[in-house]
C-alpha cells in the first residue's frame, strides 16, 4: 500500500507545472555572453546586474565596462512552463554618443537566459546573448 501511495505522491508531483519565475526572482548579477550578428557564435561577455524597475512588471539592467555603460530598461510577461521573457530597449553610452536597439531575453528558470538583441540602425539583427547567475 505504501508503494501505491508514493507512486501516486510522485506521479502527482510529475503533474503539477513548475512555478512560475517573478521578476524578484532575477534580481542580482549575471555573467553574460553575446555574438554581433544572428546565428554567430558568442565572442564577448560581460556582467549585467539586474534590479526591479518602479513598475511592479519591469525591471532595469546594466552592463558597467572600461569606456562605456550598457543600460536596459522592460516589461517582463509569463511565459511558457514558468519561465519569464524579458523584452525592451538597451543602450551603451560612450562619451561619443549612444547605440540602441531592442533585447529578448527568456529566463527558464532563476539562473540562466537566452535570448538576442539587434541594433537600432539595422546593423546587427537577431545576436544571441545568454547568461548565468554570477556565483
Amino acid at each position: 500500500m505504501k508503494r501505491i501511495a508514493l507512486a501516486a505522491f510522485a506521479w502527482i508531483a510529475l503533474a503539477l507545472p513548475a512555478a512560475a519565475l517573478e521578476p524578484a526572482d532575477l534580481i542580482g548579477t549575471w555573467t553574460t555572453q553575446w555574438g554581433n550578428g544572428g546565428g554567430e557564435a558568442v565572442s564577448g561577455g560581460g556582467p549585467l546586474i539586474i534590479r526591479l524597475d518602479e513598475s511592479p512588471d519591469a525591471l532595469d539592467g546594466s552592463t558597467p565596462a572600461a569606456g562605456w555603460d550598457g543600460v536596459q530598461t522592460g516589461e517582463v510577461e509569463p511565459g511558457p512552463n514558468g519561465s519569464l521573457i524579458w523584452s525592451g530597449r538597451w543602450a551603451s553610452i560612450w562619451p561619443e554618443g549612444a547605440t540602441m536597439g531592442t533585447f529578448r531575453s527568456v529566463f527558464s528558470d532563476a539562473d540562466t537566459f537566452t535570448g538576442v538583441w539587434s541594433s537600432d540602425d539595422g546593423e546587427i539583427v537577431n545576436a544571441p546573448w545568454n547568461g548565468a547567475r554570477a556565483r
